[in-house]
């Protein structure tokens, strides 16, 4: 465990609740104060994705190994002076400014002095008890980002956990936003999605998985099979590794990006 409280170097001098990636065309070696200023490395000239941090919830999907953890690390790294909670099920996330804990009263126990910071949870306990246990103190304490990687391991539509459940629908007015991380769209929760301005697809296998986020994202995220695999825009090139689509529910229809 990192035991050091979080220091007071305000990371950017204008504070806002809110995260930016925008296409860049510079060069890909960024440094980490380039990642930390909220500069992504999205290579799309479609992508415009700006993130209210503590009123809009993500959502990212996709196959083992597709670019989903790259692009978690991406967003939480660009959240300057956003306290957030990690619960880190694989040890995927590696943020410099964040604190990491296997114990999660001893996480709380350094942010309730704190009240200010990131923290990552890898869990010696990934019971779901435990996961309700987090889910329940971020509720309780409110102005937070929480971010569940594996999210498919510990709810689903057939057994809903009421905890995860109560900041997906009653999060917002608490100041809670959610990153949802799963490899299998279809098995979410239909809150998940319904309740999420942005969605972020990468590479699938199955055409359950497509059908079920067709009905948020629109028929472009059939690029995301394999060609033999489709049952639409089969004349429509196979994408590139690591590629995604992109979809704020805002916007008429998605876009395609890359990591």
């Amino acid at each position: 465990m990192n035991d050091s409280l979080p220091d007071d170097t305000n990371e950017s001098e204008d504070v806002a609740p809110k995260a930016e990636l925008e296409p860049k065309h510079k060069d890909n070696h960024q440094t980490e104060s380039s990642v930390e200023s909220g500069e992504q490395n999205i290579t799309s000239e479609n992508i415009q994705f700006t993130f209210n941090a503590y009123n809009e919830d993500i959502v990212i999907t996709g196959a083992k190994n597709s670019g989903k953890s790259y692009l978690a690390n991406t967003i939480l790294k660009s959240l300057n002076n956003i306290t957030c909670f990690v619960w880190d099920f694989n040890h995927q996330f590696h943020d410099s400014r964040s604190m990491l804990f296997n114990d999660l009263d001893e996480l709380l126990e350094i942010y309730d002095k704190a009240k200010k910071g990131r923290y990552i949870l890898q869990p010696f306990d990934k019971s779901k008890p435990m996961f309700e246990k987090f889910c329940n103190a971020i509720f309780e304490r409110g102005n937070i980002v929480a971010v569940f990687d594996e999210l498919h391991l510990m709810t689903s539509k057939q057994a809903i956990l009421k905890p995860f459940n109560n900041l997906i629908l009653s999060g917002r007015p608490r100041g809670i936003s959610c990153i949802s991380i799963s490899t299998r769209s279809a098995s979410l929760p239909n809150n998940v999605l319904s309740n999420a301005q942005h969605v972020f697809a990468f590479r699938l296998n199955l055409q359950s998985d497509v059908e079920f986020l067709e009905q948020w994202m629109g028929e472009g995220v059939w690029q995301l099979l394999p060609i033999d695999k489709r049952k639409k825009l089969q004349n429509e090139r196979e994408l590139p590794e690591h590629t995604f689509y992109y979809r704020n529910q805002d916007a008429k229809t998605g876009v395609i990006g890359k990591v």
